[in-house]
């Protein structure tokens, strides 16, 4: 038996399917507006999870606790319902109840109306100064034209002073400087200002559809047994929010290693602000079918002519069934890379700032990545960036080159992921010696998946492919010309190392294929005998695998010829 003293905590969890959508409280005896904010947020690709927290206290009695102005977006179907306390409490149901409420569309309408003229007027106000600034550019161009042409004059009496000279370009300079950093302010301002308005724009014309207009009130049924303290807590998913992955790449090509940095970018407009909520990012995909689609049977028929009646039927079910499937690819590219920053051992006194990483976990078939801290996101379509993961891999760096298609040789490792860690498809953006070098992206990488990590091109090992002779030989005898023809070719592929260390080497090349019994393909005169031939069941792909000192230059030879009918066009011979 539980004493008197003792504070009981009664926690509660009811998952409704929504009761109904329309059921108006009839025994209870009490509505009891609630204020409530939203705590937590659990953004998923392409919808989110929120929930929003009212306290109460609560007496003896029976109560229908209302949550106010609950956004129009949200999926009913997908309502949850929590509660804490040390209140005793039977929850029994939960619904959407929907309420004109015109007077507070109109003065919402008012708001917006006075906030898209007052940005107006802001914009109309910037773009003056950007007119002002103009004018004064053309004041500064019409001073260093005077200049341009009074300073010969000058040289023909007297040489004019340095520091008349140096005067006149420091003013210049200053001047210049001063217009257009002015310049650059006022135009993200305008770009701003814009962006507002735009988004007050939508608000106003969603408030002024009659959809709308209508209130949604969020109510909860319950009953309370022992008075006290109430948390109720209601969850909710919504659409219009969205987060991707970016990554870091960083690579110290002495250490061997490459640390790889993943962010969330996160952005939402799903109707209101996520202010110092609890974050959550997750992989699932709630909004997706998890069941597996039908499996039709595979039919070959002989081909029959549609009507034109049936192709229009047949045309509509198809763009509606393109627009209902979802995407099944992911970024496609491996020319992923990364570099580190520049150590600062020589300043023992700064400290180089760290990252607040997220905890990472793995539910089921999804991970989910909690961000540290409580955050606050706009409802305006911005992203967001916070840090999720980083670990250091340890990369043999070597090069990559396919001078057939691009005569670059593309810094890379093979590296493994960590066991614990999901990474999603993405933007990689690559760093070398702490500089910025470009971007590349990655596929979707299991926890201890091992994989291709680019790193970007190095202008400092050349690679050349060089066609050395091409013959054709259509004579049989006599001048006759025979009723095939034989085309050779000879190639030369180099490469040349100007880094200041030894480097390996993968050089890709496709060497041609036939698929027709009449044209037959004869390699001959291969310097060197490559590593692999048909690279990875890929027909025809040769690879060399060799190390090159710095300086040294490597090159390879080889000759095919093709066979094939003298009528027969074949591309690129």
């Amino acid at each position: 038996m539980q004493s008197n003293a003792a504070i009981r905590l009664i926690k509660i969890t009811v998952v409704l399917g929504l009761f109904s959508l329309n059921i108006v409280s009839g025994s209870f005896a009490e509505n009891l507006p609630a204020e409530s904010n939203i705590t937590e947020v659990t953004v998923y690709p392409g919808s989110a999870r929120v929930t929003r927290e009212a306290k109460v206290d609560l007496s003896i009695g029976e109560y229908s606790i209302v949550f106010e102005n609950i956004i129009p977006q949200l999926d009913e179907n997908s309502l949850t319902v929590t509660g804490t306390g040390t209140a005793d409490v039977k929850i029994f149901g939960a619904y959407i109840k929907r309420e004109y409420s015109k007077d507070a569309a109109d003065e919402r309408v008012q708001e917006l109306l006075a906030l898209i003229e007052s940005l107006a007027d802001q914009i109309q106000a910037a773009n003056n100064t950007l007119l002002i600034l103009g004018k004064e550019r053309e004041y500064l161009d019409s001073i260093k034209l005077f200049s341009g042409q009074q300073t010969p004059k000058d040289l023909v009496t007297a040489m004019p002073s340095i520091e008349n000279l140096e005067g006149v370009r420091s003013f210049l300079f200053e001047r210049y400087s001063a217009v257009e950093k002015r310049k650059q302010a006022t135009d993200i301002r305008i770009r701003e200002l814009k962006k507002e308005k735009d988004v007050a724009r939508r608000q106003l014309s969603q408030l002024k559809s009659s959809g709308n207009q209508q209130q949604r009130l969020l109510v909860v049924d319950l009953e309370c047994a022992k008075a006290g303290n109430f948390a109720l807590d209601v969850s909710y998913l919504v659409r219009g929010a969205n987060w991707r992955s970016v990554y870091d790449a960083r690579a110290n090509y002495d250490k061997k290693e490459v640390e790889l940095t993943s962010f969330g970018m996160i952005k939402q407009a799903t109707g209101e602000d996520w202010e110092d909520v609890h974050l959550t990012l997750s992989t699932a995909q709630p909004t997706v079918s998890g069941r597996m689609p039908y499996v039709e049977p595979w039919i070959l028929r002989p081909y029959q002519p549609r009507r034109r009646e049936d192709k229009g039927r047949a045309s509509g079910r198809m763009f509606m069934k393109q627009m209902a499937a979802p995407v099944a690819e992911g970024i496609g590219g491996q020319y992923d890379a990364f570099m580190l920053d520049e150590e600062l051992a020589n300043t023992p006194m700064e400290a180089e700032a760290t990252l607040a990483y997220s905890q990472v976990e793995q539910k089921g078939i999804s991970v989910v990545y909690k961000i540290v801290r409580p955050v606050t996101i706009k409802s305006d379509g911005s992203e967001n960036k916070y840090p999720i993961s980083s670990q250091v891999l340890i990369a043999n760096f070597e090069y990559s080159s396919y001078p057939r298609l691009k005569p670059f040789a593309y810094l890379g490792s093979r590296v493994v992921n960590s066991k614990d860690l999901q990474l999603l498809a993405g933007q990689v953006n690559l760093f070398l010696d702490g500089d910025y070098i470009g971007k590349s992206n990655i596929d979707n990488i299991g926890p201890g998946e091992e994989f291709n990590l680019y790193l970007g091109v190095d202008e400092n090992v050349k690679v050349k492919r060089e066609q050395v002779s091409r013959n054709v030989d259509d004579i049989l005898i006599g001048g006759i010309k025979s009723p095939n023809r034989v085309t050779s070719f000879q190639y030369k592929l180099t490469v040349e190392n100007y880094k200041n260390r030894e480097i390996n080497v993968h050089l890709f090349e496709a060497i041609p294929v036939s698929q027709n019994d009449r044209v037959k393909v004869k390699t001959f005169d291969v310097s060197q005998k490559p590593k692999d031939k048909d690279w990875k069941d890929r027909k025809g792909i040769w690879r060399w695998e060799f190390s090159l000192r710095q300086k040294e230059k490597g090159e390879i030879f080889y000759s095919f010829s093709v066979d094939h009918p003298r009528a027969m066009n074949i591309p690129g011979i």
